[in-house]
């Protein structure tokens, strides 16, 4: 939680300690909720740390974190060690203590970590159109299978998150994701995303599938069709029996529907269970996206245009996609003459 900030820390009448609450709020949310929870966990790891060596964690310096650092080092991935520094600072600076790692031996053992450690980040595979098609044509029957698909083809077109595919509704109301049907397709409204923490807002458009099979909108109509929702999440819990929860799948949930497509399409294809299963663990709900921008990329579609659906805010992102995509198209030994 972040302190009242110290310009409103001063003596202030009665009548204004609820301008400083307020204050307080604004504060906590000067970060992203997903950042503050993993800060937060990351704080009780130090702080336990700190309770076993039995030194005081709101008054740990240089040399108590680069010991923390060296001791979890190679335990942990370095990305997490990273993000567990973030979060000491951070939490530090609440305290008033402003951690300070520009000094030897610090930026030296702390790069020798990076060095020995440093591992690319595991990607999930994309979901490629072909797979799609296959896992659409697999999956279940009745209304479960009516709302995969829905979700499947709406979350690749959209090049949405897990998140934002839980959290869309079907009509507007203040501060929810929505969706609408228009005469050029669909529209999600998304209220607050990723890359748009400061809520302005962004739309993502879907256009009509060129194929009956794998038309976002189509699939779109058919599931509210099914489902007989006219308000509120637009992707629920369903049970083995078939029966709709009035709750909206959580993002865990979605990505073992994708991982179960995956599955099914892999068996539609004549894998043994055993391959198929192998096959999924490389799959999660990121490959819905990562199968768009890929797709896209490999059909050399623009650049900017790709960037704007996945709603990247630095064209660096959206270039790694494409660079990925077209490391066998472009590249300089297809000229070589083998």
């Amino acid at each position: 939680m972040s302190p009242v900030p110290a310009v409103l820390n001063s003596a202030l009448p009665a009548t204004a300690v609820e301008i400083a609450a307020k204050a307080k709020g604004y504060a906590d949310q000067a970060q992203a909720e997903n950042t503050r929870s993993a800060y937060a966990s990351d704080w009780a790891v130090f702080e336990e740390w700190c309770g076993r060596q039995g030194v005081a964690s709101h008054a740990a310096d240089a040399g108590i974190v680069l010991a923390f650092l060296v001791d979890t080092a190679g335990k942990v991935t370095v990305s997490t060690q990273r993000r567990r520094l973030a979060a000491i600072k951070s939490r530090l600076r609440h305290f008033g203590l402003a951690l300070d790692t520009s000094a030897e031996p610090f930026r030296s053992v702390w790069k020798g970590i990076r060095r020995a450690h440093g591992r690319p980040p595991a990607k999930k595979s994309p979901l490629m159109p072909a797979q799609l098609r296959r896992a659409l044509g697999a999956v279940p029957s009745g209304l479960t299978g009516v709302r995969d698909r829905a979700l499947l083809l709406i979350g690749f077109a959209g090049g949405l998150r897990r998140n934002e595919l839980a959290a869309i509704e079907v009509l507007a109301r203040p501060g929810a994701d929505w969706i609408e049907e228009g005469p050029d397709g669909l529209t999600i409204h998304l209220v607050r995303s990723k890359g748009d923490q400061e809520g302005e807002g962004q739309a993502i458009g879907i256009p009509p599938g060129m194929h009956r099979s794998t038309c976002p909108v189509r699939a779109w109509r058919a599931w509210l069709e099914a489902s007989g929702i006219t308000a509120g999440p637009a992707f629920r819990s369903i049970d083995r029996h078939g029966r709709m929860s009035e709750d909206p799948l959580c993002a865990h949930s979605i990505a073992l529907i994708v991982k179960r497509a995956a599955i099914a399409g892999e068996l539609a294809s004549g894998a043994s269970q055993s391959d198929a299963e192998a096959v999924a663990k490389k799959f999660a709900g990121h490959s819905l996206r990562r199968g768009l921008a890929t797709s896209a990329a490999r059909n050399k579609a623009p650049g900017h245009l790709i960037q704007k659906q996945l709603r990247h805010r630095k064209y660096d992102t959206t270039a790694g996609y494409i660079e990925e995509a077209q490391l066998h198209d472009e590249n300089a030994a297809s000229y070589a003459g083998l």
